[in-house]
């Protein structure tokens, strides 16, 4: 079931998804979206959120929320602003200057408006995967949406894992991308 809990917002600013991904480590944020994608792993059990309103996009990591909305709810929420590394990637991270992942997280949900919207994409930047793994490691792509043309195989070959290869149109550039929902999301692919 669902528990309304009042929030005390006092020390929470209000801003953009742009504004959010762009805020300091440990900021504390106010933002409204859009719903674009429930984010899944384990078996299928919903971990986080890809909130978009008409600036951007940013991962809200939160277990609960997750699974109390769907695809096109508009949400408003309190969170704190943070960067995601996993722990055993963190030597490599700091080597190469990576942050981690633009997110949200400590998520506090103000309002949820339970009807259906398509998110405004005139934002979202048409490139190619080529130009997408050109990216420096210091420019933070984290959680974007980009729109690409990409060639998408699936790869059955490791255990009982799909997982996938998205390469560019040249066939060759490209990334290998692990999967946690085993091949689960190849149709929205």
């Amino acid at each position: 079931g669902f528990k309304h809990n009042e929030v005390d917002i006092s020390d929470f600013t209000e801003m953009t998804v742009a504004d959010a991904r762009d805020a300091a480590d440990g900021a504390n944020i106010i933002v409204e979206g859009i719903v674009a994608r429930v984010t899944y792993a384990n078996g299928k059990v919903p971990q986080g959120v890809i909130l978009v309103d008409g600036t951007s996009s940013i991962y809200v990591y939160d277990v609960d929320l997750a699974g109390q909305v769907e695809i096109g709810n508009t949400i408003e929420v309190a969170a704190k602003k943070s960067y995601y590394v996993l722990g055993s990637e963190q030597d490599n991270a700091n080597k190469f200057g990576y942050k981690g992942c633009n997110q949200l997280v400590d998520v506090k949900l103000i309002n949820l408006d339970n009807s259906v919207t398509d998110f405004d994409a005139s934002w979202v930047v048409e490139t190619t995967i080529k130009e997408i793994m050109e990216t420096p490691v210091d420019n933070d792509i984290t959680t974007l949406i980009y729109k690409v043309t990409a060639l998408i195989k699936r790869d059955a070959s490791y255990g009982n894992w799909v997982n996938y290869y998205i390469d560019d149109l040249d066939g060759v550039t490209g990334s290998y991308c692990y999967t946690q929902c085993d091949g689960a999301d190849y149709a929205w692919l």
